[in-house]
C-alpha cells in the first residue's frame, strides 16, 4: 500500500466523488481544468494504490472504450469523515453500498455531473481565490476613497460571479454548523445541490428529486428540481413519479421566499416525452397551487449542448397554467 499522502488536487477529487458518487476521468479532468490526461490518469492511479478511490473499467474488444469509472471507498468516506467537523451519516451510510450500484445508477450519476459542467462551467476552481483577491482589493479601494469608480467596479464583479462553486458549497456544509441558521446566498446567484448536502426545504422528500438548483431573485427564490429517468422506466412508475411529484406540490406547503418551482427532467428517448406530454395535462387537472412548469429534453439534446453542436437544449415545456 503507498504512502497515504493527500494533495490538493486529491482531495478535491475525493470531495466530487462523495458529491456525485460516481465520475468517470473525463468529468474530474473538466472539473479540474486539466488539459492532459497524464496528469489526471497519475492522480486517479495514486488514490486507487492508496486505497481512497475503486476504478471500474470493463474493456470491450472492438468497440470505443469508455473512460474508467471512479467512486469512493470505505477508506475515501472514512476520509471525507475525519477531514471535517460535520457530516452527513446517513448519506455516508448510503454511499457505503455504493459497488453493487446498477449500471443505469453509475449512468444516472454520470448524466448529473454532464448537467452541472453544462449549467456551471467549474472555472470558479482555478480562479476562486484570485476572484477572491480581485473583490477584496476593490472593496479595500472603495473604503479608502468612496468613489463612484469604486463603487462600479465591485458591481461588475458581483455581476461576474452568478454561480457558487460546488466545491465551497460542500465545503462549507461540512465545515459550519449550519442546522439552525438560515443561509443568505447573493441575489441573481445559483446554488446546486446534490442528494450529498441537499438544502433544508420542506418539499425534497416528497419530491425526491436528483439534483437541486437553488437561485436568489428579486422577487424570491427559484428552484429547479432535476431528474434524470432511465433508460427503460416502466411507464406505470414514471406515472406514479409524476403524480406524487404534483401530489407534493399541491399538499406541502412552500417556503415563503419560493415564488416558482420548475421540474427538468432527462429522458432517455422521445418516445418518454411523448408520453409525458399526454400523461401530464389530466395529472395537472387536480393541481391547485402556485404555477409548476415541467420541461423534457432527451440525453442526446444535452450531449449536444455540451460538446457545442446545439447553442442550448430544446426543452419540450408543460405547465399548470396551459390548462
Amino acid at each position: 500500500m503507498a504512502k497515504r499522502i493527500i494533495s490538493k488536487q486529491q482531495h478535491i477529487i475525493l470531495l466530487l466523488l462523495y458529491i456525485f458518487r460516481f465520475l468517470n476521468r473525463v468529468h474530474i479532468q473538466k472539473f479540474l481544468l486539466n488539459k492532459g490526461d497524464r496528469g489526471i490518469n497519475r492522480l486517479l492511479k495514486k488514490l486507487v494504490n492508496q486505497g481512497y478511490v475503486e476504478r471500474d473499467f470493463k474493456p470491450i474488444f472492438g468497440t470505443l472504450t469508455k473512460p474508467a469509472v471512479y467512486f469512493l471507498t470505505a477508506s475515501g468516506r472514512e476520509y471525507i469523515r475525519n477531514s471535517y467537523q460535520y457530516h452527513f451519516p446517513k448519506y455516508l451510510k448510503r454511499i457505503a453500498r455504493d459497488k453493487n450500484s446498477s449500471k443505469a445508477f453509475r449512468i444516472r450519476c454520470q448524466i448529473i455531473a454532464d448537467w452541472y459542467l453544462l449549467l456551471f462551467p467549474p472555472v470558479n476552481l482555478r480562479i476562486l481565490k484570485q476572484q477572491a483577491k480581485d473583490n477584496k482589493t476593490t472593496q479595500q479601494k472603495e473604503q479608502k476613497n468612496n468613489t463612484k469608480k469604486g463603487r462600479k467596479k465591485k458591481k461588475i464583479s458581483e455581476q461576474k460571479q452568478t454561480g457558487i462553486a460546488i466545491i465551497d458549497t460542500i465545503v462549507r456544509e461540512l465545515t459550519v454548523d449550519t442546522e439552525n441558521t438560515e443561509e443568505k446566498i447573493p441575489l441573481n446567484t445559483a446554488q446546486f445541490f446534490t442528494p450529498a448536502y441537499f438544502p433544508n426545504l420542506s418539499l425534497l422528500p416528497g419530491v425526491k428529486p436528483d439534483a437541486v438548483i437553488r437561485k436568489r431573485t428579486i422577487k424570491g427564490i427559484k428552484l429547479w428540481f432535476l431528474f434524470v429517468l432511465d433508460a427503460y422506466i416502466p411507464r406505470f412508475i414514471l406515472k406514479y413519479q409524476f403524480q406524487r411529484i404534483i401530489n407534493t406540490l399541491s399538499d406541502e406547503t412552500w417556503e415563503e421566499d419560493i415564488y416558482t418551482i420548475n421540474i427538468l427532467t432527462i429522458s432517455p428517448n422521445h418516445q418518454i416525452i411523448v408520453y409525458a406530454k399526454r400523461l401530464l395535462p389530466s395529472l395537472l387537472e387536480r393541481y391547485y397551487g402556485n404555477t409548476i412548469q415541467f420541461y423534457f429534453a432527451t440525453r442526446n439534446q444535452l450531449y449536444k449542448a455540451q460538446s457545442g453542436q446545439s447553442s442550448e437544449i430544446p426543452w419540450v415545456t408543460i405547465s399548470s397554467t396551459d390548462l
